[in-house]
């Protein structure tokens, strides 16, 4: 196997969104929501969700800003997982060939349903975000949610099948705060 020298970063929030309280009363688990990405510094973030603001009813394949929005005041757990630079690859890969073809992708609400009803209602190119971030990992040839189907995943699956590393945990602006300050003293840096 290649050395390993990168990272995956799951990321899990608290949104306060209406459908977020939903999910997170139904689980009664501290996160409703899970997102990927192949930078420590979250600038490229990716997972399945409401496409417009006003109708959570109109989901699919998102690009997240964690910077504004309802994200960028979440409470958050930021998971890390070491990868080859193959897997790396296999991910970027898959991500790319989402965001290209996000038309074709839906948001699985039927996944949802049986999720709860302990039943299996996926459809061809429909996710919810758990089932979307294990479905990227396990693409990836990363399996850290042990034998659990990712028809069946739920945000905090992740945390506690206890694969992956913790990095942060605390309001997502508080963590990317390290990410500002790097830049602006690389900015004076290059300035002086």
């Amino acid at each position: 196997m290649e050395d390993v020298v990168m990272k995956v970063y799951v990321i899990l929030t608290k949104t306060a969104t209406i459908p977020g309280r939903m999910i997170q009363k139904y689980t009664r688990k501290p996160f409703n929501h899970v997102s990927i990405s192949l930078t420590e510094d979250l600038t490229e973030v990716y997972s399945f969700g409401r496409l417009g603001k006003r109708n959570p009813l109109n989901g699919g394949f998102v690009v997240e800003d964690v910077r504004s929005g309802v994200l960028e005041n979440a409470t958050t757990a930021i998971l890390s997982y070491e990868i080859s630079k193959l897997q790396y690859r296999r991910i970027q890969k898959e991500l790319d060939w989402f965001q290209l073809t996000s038309d074709n992708y839906r948001y699985n609400f039927w996944g949802i349903l049986g999720l709860m009803l302990h039943l299996d209602l996926s459809a061809k190119n429909e996710f919810f975000c758990s089932q979307f971030v294990g479905h990227i990992l396990e693409l990836g040839g990363i399996s850290v949610v042990g034998s659990r189907s990712q028809n069946f995943l739920q945000p905090c699956d992740f945390l506690y099948e206890g694969e992956m590393e913790i990095e942060f945990c605390g309001l997502m602006s508080r963590y990317l705060e390290q990410f500002e300050l790097e830049n602006e003293e690389l900015a004076l840096r290059v300035l002086a």
